[in-house]
């Protein structure tokens, strides 16, 4: 008796197991996406992981970092940087109208949020790792404050570009605007900010 329940709960049990096999693979929305990561060239996993400290360098304030990133001192025609706020405004003035790695060191918190560094670092926050690694476009939406934006980042090569663009038509949020970063090897430079 014994061994026929034994049996009779076994064969239950691989019934079971088999049809909760077939009912997942009748579902095509709980099919899960793998991606073959061993296509990945060397030179995309260097660009991914230059993206990657960015975004880590944005988040953790490094001052040491960043004005390398923005390859200070930079012509802030070549940023295009609002020199609305005085505190910037005299940093900058007092430089030769360039942006110093002094004025990110001393303003760091004002430079973050002005030149919108803040969507970028968000942004990246929301992208995974392994779209990075197998797309060369992905894309995200960030909300800061009442303005939400819809971001975007392009690889191609040794060059990244970060596309913001907002989606309301309040004359608060930032412009549309496009951030041309090339990679040196080790990390990111910003080429060029545009205001689309």
């Amino acid at each position: 008796m014994i061994k026929y329940l034994f049996s009779l709960f076994t064969t239950l049990l691989i019934l079971s197991c088999g049809s909760s096999n077939t009912s997942k693979d009748e579902n095509p929305d709980e099919l899960e996406i793998v991606t073959d990561l061993s296509e990945v060239t060397n030179e995309k996993k260097q660009l991914v992981s230059e993206i990657i400290s960015l975004q880590k360098d944005l988040e953790d304030k490094r001052l040491d970092k960043i004005p390398e990133y923005l390859d200070c001192p930079k012509r802030i025609e070549e940023i295009e940087l609002s020199t609305e706020n005085s505190k910037i405004r005299n940093a900058i003035e007092s430089n030769s109208s360039r942006l110093s790695t002094d004025v990110i060191r001393e303003q760091y918190d004002l430079i973050y949020t002005e030149m919108d560094l803040n969507i970028i670092n968000e942004s990246l926050k929301l992208i995974p790792k392994e779209d990075l690694l197998v797309k060369d476009k992905v894309s995200s939406t960030v909300k800061i404050d009442d303005c939400e934006y819809e971001t975007g980042v392009l690889m191609n090569e040794l060059e990244v570009k970060f596309n913001i663009k907002s989606m309301n038509d309040s004359g608060s949020c930032k412009k549309d605007q496009q951030w041309k970063f090339k990679s040196n090897g080790e990390y990111l430079v910003l080429d060029r900010r545009y205001y689309l």
